[in-house]
């Protein structure tokens, strides 16, 4: 992407609809995430669950998978459009980059080789200080002094065994990018903002955080998620 191009996005809602409002708040998140970073950059979406699209990646800098709420090691036809599109995408037009996000990291591991499950404690839902490992910490030069970034967590499913030719950015499986250096993975959400990770944690508070007090969970401090949005997009270049 040189300096005078737009910057083109498309995000994949990986979600059923459930009678919620979810896909609706999370095309809002990236939207407003992405503007807050590349307010002259377009996002496009592309629902591969109903209406089973997927966009030309060559038409765009960036691909990214959003969250979801189904099993990402299930072999629904939908699921397994989206693990499809995504080897092709990276094989295929190499230039375009892919961004996995919560299910989408999971997704993203399971088509390249890894394997995915069910979180042995149950559903997390918590602002967490994300440690880096040392690749982490060159690959994210913001959070190098701290060894950390920190970020909401809002899944069921995580990554069990990394895929190959994927290196950890993160500890526990958090964050990956491949050795071509085309495909990143955050099992984190950078694209909720602090005002709505805030808003999850206290409404979320009796089922997911063990009933920890808010100052014990420390949600008035600040996430990173933009930060972490900004480097992706740095990241878009190299």
């Amino acid at each position: 992407m040189d300096s005078v191009s737009i910057l083109k996005i498309a995000v994949l809602i990986n979600t059923p609809p459930d009678g919620t409002n979810f896909q609706s708040v999370v095309q809002e998140c990236f939207r407003e995430s992405f503007a807050s970073i590349a307010p002259t950059g377009e996002v496009d979406f592309y629902d591969p669950v109903v209406e089973r699209k997927f966009p030309d990646a060559s038409k765009y800098d960036l691909i990214v998978l959003s969250g979801g709420k189904i099993d990402a090691a299930c072999s629904d036809p939908w699921v397994l459009g989206v693990l499809n599109y995504v080897r092709i995408t990276a094989r295929d037009v190499p230039k375009t980059k892919i961004l996995g996000v919560c299910w989408g990291h999971q997704a993203v591991s399971r088509a390249f080789g890894g394997q995915v499950r069910a979180v042995p404690t149950g559903e997390i839902t918590a602002i967490e200080d994300i440690r880096l490992t040392e690749a982490g910490k060159k690959f994210f030069p913001f959070a190098a002094a701290s060894g950390s970034y920190r970020v909401m967590e809002l899944h069921g499913g995580e990554v069990d065994i990394p895929p190959p030719d994927f290196i950890s950015l993160a500890e526990n499986q958090e964050c990956f990018v491949n050795n071509a250096n085309n495909v990143l993975t955050f099992q984190a959400h950078p694209e909720i903002s602090c005002e709505l990770a805030k808003k999850l944690m206290l409404a979320e508070d009796e089922k997911h955080n063990r009933n920890s007090s808010v100052e014990e969970l420390e949600i008035d401090r600040p996430t990173e998620g933009l930060k972490l949005l900004g480097r992706v997009l740095q990241w878009l270049s190299e």
